[in-house]
């Protein structure tokens, strides 16, 4: 059943571990939207591996791997990391580059730094030229892997958007960026990825006719996207379903299954609001057990309990089949859990999400106490070893959002996943 992976929240919800879990099921895993501003995190033979532009499926020999072209690559990233997982003694499995995928430049990186620190209200983005690559595309200025890999061709494209892109830079006080003080990196990038670049459009929907099986690995998560999230404080593209159709070439029908990955509690990076954000003692302890710092810019993360009226708009507007939920095992030592059912606003109670920034400062999430389960759970194989009170909060997420509970992740590793059987 081909399925999409997909965060529930600001990112960061454990998709990397539950992607490389998923993935020995599949023959195809595709990253569909993003860029190396993702950090997804898998534990795979001992040994912790942050991914950003491989898919988390590239563990597994069989399978095999697309970069898709709704994917902004930076190509010395790509070839980088790549030679590191290699390095590392890790044979990965099949990898195919999206020749239609844009290119993360230079200049990109440099715009994205002076545009975060002029902007009257800072985004709080990764500043590795995500944003400014999306605007070339949308502004139809984009350079493409294509034309990476045919130096001439290059070239020829990447003169003109230099200029025009350094008349802006110096405007804003800014040093510009040389040409030559990259081209020879990116062209040797280039060819040292040709032998993996397709037309992944026909590419995949040749498999999809095939039947082979799909899962989809989204990066960052549905209040990040750029049309669905707490906007301005977003990501730059789609990480919710439409991102996947446009962002790889395939039919609606060739998803058959959503997976929503949400925290037992909320996090978020860089900017924005968050109405259940703690800023204390308790907050402070979830962030240290839980690791709660970027996989990518190292940023210690936003922490706060997991709010339910988020969770279910999320739920809704993915229309999600079945729920992950990673982390719980964090809540371990913890005598009370709160998560929030609705929201008070000048004394009105509301049980709706807005992703409207304005509204959710105004909120104040009103909470429902449940009780923890003091112990550890790490080690917990099967269902019905739970403790009673871990099953509990489990089916007070459940009831509340109307999705069922499918898995629950107790760990980093592959074998710290519970499957949930319903009766």
């Amino acid at each position: 059943m081909n399925s999409l992976v997909i965060g529930l929240q600001w990112g960061d919800e454990g998709k990397g571990k539950v992607i490389d879990y998923l993935a020995g099921d599949f023959q195809v895993v595709i990253r569909y939207q993003g860029g190396h501003n993702a950090g997804h995190t898998v534990y795979h033979q001992g040994r912790k591996f942050v991914l950003h532009l491989l898919p988390s499926g590239i563990f597994y020999p069989a399978t095999l791997s697309v970069i898709a072209h709704g994917v902004v690559v930076n190509p010395v990233h790509l070839v980088n990391e790549i030679r590191q997982a290699q390095e590392e003694g890790i044979t990965l499995g099949r990898l195919v580059l999206s020749e239609a995928a844009p290119l993360i430049l230079p200049f990109h990186q440099r715009l994205d730094v002076i545009f975060e620190q002029s902007r009257y209200q800072r985004i709080g983005t990764t500043q590795r030229g995500i944003g400014p690559a999306y605007e070339d595309l949308t502004g139809r200025r984009a350079i493409f892997i294509r034309d990476l890999i045919d130096p001439g061709r290059f070239r020829r494209k990447l003169e003109p958007l230099s200029d025009y892109y350094n008349v802006l830079i110096r405007a804003f006080g800014g040093e510009p960026v040389a040409i030559e003080s990259y081209l020879n990196e990116y062209l040797a990038a280039g060819k040292q990825l040709q032998p993996l670049v397709a037309d992944t459009v026909t590419l995949l929907n040749q498999l999809l006719a095939q039947e082979r099986s799909m899962l989809f690995e989204g990066a960052q998560g549905t209040l990040l996207d750029i049309s669905l999230g707490t906007y301005p404080y977003v990501t730059s593209s789609h990480p919710t379903p439409g991102g996947l159709f446009c962002g790889t070439g395939l039919p609606p029908k060739a998803l058959q299954r959503v997976i929503g990955i949400f925290k037992a509690y909320t996090t978020r990076v860089g900017e924005g609001p968050f109405p259940t954000e703690l800023n204390d003692a308790t907050g402070e302890r979830l962030r240290q057990s839980g690791g709660e710092f970027g996989a990518t810019t190292g940023r210690p993360r936003r922490v706060g309990w997991l709010d339910l009226v988020a969770l279910r708009h999320a739920v809704m507007v993915n229309g999600v089949d079945e729920l992950f939920i990673t982390k719980i095992d964090v809540l371990d030592d913890l005598d009370e859990i709160q998560v929030a059912v609705a929201y008070d606003i000048n004394g009105q109670l509301s049980d709706s999400f807005s992703p409207d920034p304005e509204f959710l400062d105004k909120v104040r999430p009103v909470y429902q106490r449940l009780p923890g389960w003091n112990c550890k759970i790490d080690a917990i194989k099967k269902q019905k070893d739970l403790p009673a009170k871990t099953r509990e909060y489990l089916r007070f997420i459940e009831k509340f959002v109307g999705v069922p509970i499918g898995h629950v992740s107790l760990g980093t590793r592959r074998d710290q996943t519970v499957r949930l059987i319903k009766k």
